[in-house]
C-alpha cells in the first residue's frame, strides 16, 4: 500500500489489518508510518514499513528493492498516494508545483507499478489495484491538473486490464467521491457548497474497497451516486457539461 500515512490510505490499511491482512505499507511521512504500525501490529497477520517519497525516483527504486527483500513477496499493489496540489485555475497556478502533482501522481505511479508486475507474477494470484477518483471522469475547475492525472489512472487502468487479462493478475480501478480527508484542506478548496451527503468518510470508502476487493471486482466507485454522476456526465454533451461544472460546487478564487 503507498499512501499509507493519511487519508484513504490510512483507512485501508487499517481495515485490511482487522481482516487479518499482512500489509507491506510506504509513506512520505516517516512519524505518521512508525504510529501506524504501532497501531496496526496487534491485527495485522504481518507488517512491515518504509517511508519513501515516491515523487523520486531513487527513493522508488529503494523501496522496490525493498520488497523484493521481503519473505513473503506481495499478492496486492494498491496504488493509493497522490497529490492534488493547490486549488486554483491552470492559467494562475505555478509550473513548479503542477510538476510534483504529475511526477508523484503519474511517474510514480507508473513506474512502481512497472517494477512490481514482475514480482506479482511470481504469486498465485496478483492484484493491482489503482486509485482514482470521481474527478477523473468529469470536468472540475480548479483542479484540472489533479483530475487529469486521475484520469489518466482510469485510461491506464483499462488498457492494463487488458493486457493482463488471461493472467494471473487483476486490475481493480477505485474511484473515491468526495472524501473528508487532509487534501480539501490542504487545496484550500471551498467545500461549502457541495451537500454533505456527498462527502464520505475515509473509513467508509475503505469499507468499500476492501469489500470490492474481495469479491474480484475491476472497475468500482465508492458509492452509487458517485458512479451514477460518472456515468451521467460522460453522456451530457460537452458544452451542457462545461456549463453545468463551472461552478456546481465551487467558484474559482480572485486570481486578479
Amino acid at each position: 500500500m503507498t499512501g499509507a500515512c493519511s487519508g484513504i490510505g490510512r483507512a485501508v490499511s487499517v481495515e485490511l489489518a482487522r481482516n487479518g491482512c499482512g500489509l507491506l505499507l510506504t509513506g512520505f511521512e516517516a512519524e505518521e508510518l512508525a504510529r501506524l504500525e504501532v497501531e496496526l501490529k496487534p491485527f495485522a497477520a504481518s507488517l512491515a514499513t518504509k517511508a519513501a517519497d515516491l515523487a523520486d525516483a531513487r527513493e522508488r527504486m529503494a523501496l522496490v528493492g525493498w520488497l523484493r527483500d521481503q519473505s513473503t513477496p506481495p499478492d496486492i499493489l494498491i496504488n493509493n498516494a497522490g497529490i492534488g496540489g493547490r486549488f486554483g485555475s491552470f492559467a494562475a497556478s505555478e509550473m513548479a508545483d503542477m510538476e510534483k502533482v504529475v511526477a508523484l501522481n503519474v511517474l510514480g505511479f507508473l513506474h512502481l507499478t512497472h517494477e512490481l508486475i514482475p514480482l506479482l507474477r511470481t504469486r498465485p494470484e496478483g492484484c493491482i489495484v489503482n486509485i482514482s477518483s470521481g474527478i477523473g471522469r468529469l470536468p472540475y475547475p480548479g483542479l484540472a491538473v489533479y483530475g487529469a492525472t486521475k484520469a489518466f489512472i482510469s485510461s491506464f487502468s483499462e488498457s492494463l486490464a487488458c493486457e493482463l487479462s488471461g493472467t494471473r493478475i487483476r486490475v481493480m480501478c477505485f474511484h473515491p467521491g468526495f472524501t473528508s480527508t487532509g487534501f480539501m484542506a490542504r487545496s484550500a478548496m471551498d467545500m461549502r457548497r457541495v451537500p454533505r451527503f456527498l462527502v464520505h468518510s475515509p473509513e467508509r470508502v475503505a469499507q468499500r474497497l476492501v469489500k470490492a476487493l474481495r469479491a474480484g471486482s475491476r472497475w468500482v466507485y465508492s458509492d452509487v451516486l458517485t458512479g451514477l454522476s460518472a456515468r451521467l456526465g460522460i453522456l451530457i454533451p460537452h458544452r451542457l457539461r462545461v456549463r453545468l461544472f463551472k461552478n456546481l460546487f465551487w467558484e474559482l478564487p480572485d486570481e486578479h
